[in-house]
Parts: C-alpha cells; sequence; structure tokens
C-alpha cells in the first residue's frame, strides 16, 4: 500500500512540474509584444500582412489584431494549408478561426512539390480548404526548382490553377521567389505575390505583380517565431477579395 501512494504521490508530482512547464510556455507563446514590426517597412505600400505556419506555433489573434506602429497594422494573412500530396499544416485550422474571430481577411497557400502531379496537389489543396469561409484568393506557393521544373513549371502552375478556379470557383494567385518570376512567369497573365528580402523588388513595377513579401524575420505580437512580412499595393483587396 505505502509502495502503491508513493508512486501515486510521484505521479502528482511529475503532472504539477509538466503543468507549471506548460503554462509558463503557453503565456510565453501567447503574450509575447514587440512594440515594433523589428524591420523596416516600405513607405510606397499601404497595406501590410503576414503569412503564418505551424513554425509559428500558437498564436495570440488579438495582440495581432491590436498591434500597431505608426500608421501599420496587420490587415491580412495568409496561411499554410496543405503541402505536396499529403501534408496538411497541423496549425491550419486554428490560424483561420484565429484570424476570424479578430475579423483579419485571410486564405490559405498550398507549397507546391515540382515532381509531384499538379492535378493531384490542386486536389488535395482544394479538399482540405473547401470548408472554410475564406476572404481572399487562395495562393499557389511555388519556390522549389529541380529538373522537372525548369521544363513544364509553366504547364503544371496552370494545371494547378485551371483545377483550383474550377472546383472552388476562384483562381489562386502564385507565389514565387523573385529570381523564379523573372526566369520563369513573367510573361504570365496571372496574379503574382513575389519574395525579395531587400530595400526594393523590381516585380512590383508589374501591373499583374500586386504582393511584395519583403522579409522574413518580423516580430509580430502575440507570435513568438520570426514572421513573413508583406506589402501590398492599394488595390490588393480589391483585386484579392474572392
Amino acid at each position: 500500500m505505502k509502495k502503491r501512494i508513493r508512486q501515486l504521490m510521484l505521479l502528482l508530482v511529475i503532472a504539477g512540474m509538466a503543468s507549471i512547464v506548460y503554462l509558463l510556455y503557453y503565456r510565453e507563446v501567447r503574450n509575447v509584444e514587440y512594440g515594433n514590426f523589428g524591420v523596416s517597412i516600405p513607405e510606397d505600400y499601404p497595406i501590410l500582412g503576414m503569412d503564418v505556419s505551424h513554425y509559428q506555433g500558437n498564436i495570440n489573434w488579438n495582440q495581432v489584431r491590436a498591434m500597431k506602429d505608426g500608421e501599420d497594422s496587420i490587415q491580412f494573412v495568409y496561411i499554410k494549408a496543405t503541402e505536396g500530396l499529403s501534408i496538411e499544416d497541423d496549425y491550419k485550422r486554428d490560424n483561420a478561426i484565429g484570424a476570424r474571430s479578430v475579423e483579419i481577411d485571410y486564405s490559405f497557400y498550398h507549397f507546391f512539390i515540382p515532381t509531384l502531379s499538379a492535378r493531384e496537389q490542386a486536389a488535395f489543396f482544394c479538399e482540405e480548404i473547401e470548408g472554410y469561409n475564406f476572404d481572399l484568393k487562395p495562393v499557389l506557393d511555388v519556390e522549389i526548382e529541380s529538373d522537372e521544373f525548369n521544363i513544364h513549371i509553366k504547364d503544371s502552375v496552370n494545371v494547378f490553377l485551371n483545377y483550383s478556379e474550377k472546383r472552388l470557383g476562384v483562381r489562386p494567385i502564385v507565389y514565387t521567389y523573385s529570381n523564379l518570376f523573372f526566369r520563369y512567369f513573367s510573361d504570365m497573365d496571372e496574379l503574382f505575390w513575389v519574395a525579395k528580402y531587400s530595400r526594393y523588388s523590381p516585380a512590383m513595377d508589374f501591373e499583374n505583380v500586386i504582393c511584395w513579401q519583403f522579409s522574413e524575420t518580423g516580430t509580430v505580437d502575440g507570435i513568438n517565431e520570426k514572421v513573413d512580412l508583406n506589402v501590398a499595393k492599394e488595390n490588393f483587396f480589391q483585386k484579392m477579395s474572392r
């Protein structure tokens, strides 16, 4: 009997310590404040947004919504939904609910694997986001180069976009890096979101490039990890609304 009591007490102590560690971590993650976005925000574009995935962990969306540095605040968010043919982001649902709860416009993106079927990836992506009332056009994230990429990437992108548009009733836009945009996509008649971590993005001179990911090291209240930050043109919400 005494042995069982000691075992029970030991289990209670371990459970209590685990609870304390969890609460300390939870509080740290959910209540972090920075005071500013941690990077210089380009002044020529009036709209600021971010994109998030499981990497950012738990997010305090009330803090995200309340954060303001001068005239800058988070006005939209893109949430990772899927990758390849089988990977669903663990925080997709929580992030969608969180963004909706504080009335930040949101949508989803799919991380594209060029060696896999574009149609099957599109089907997987659509299946995973169809039940959500997202505000903005979804995004195809194209950033991995390969021999398959170089030869067939435009065809693959069109297959993904066409399938998604038919199934969702809205055509996704394409996210890619600046060098890939100029190498493969600058002549395509699609909407683009281009990443270039510098003080200037020449791709933004193109009318169909409406969003620029200018940093991957931003800091946002309520998020314990670094965040990708984006600025967008004045017509962003007009162009991106479903």
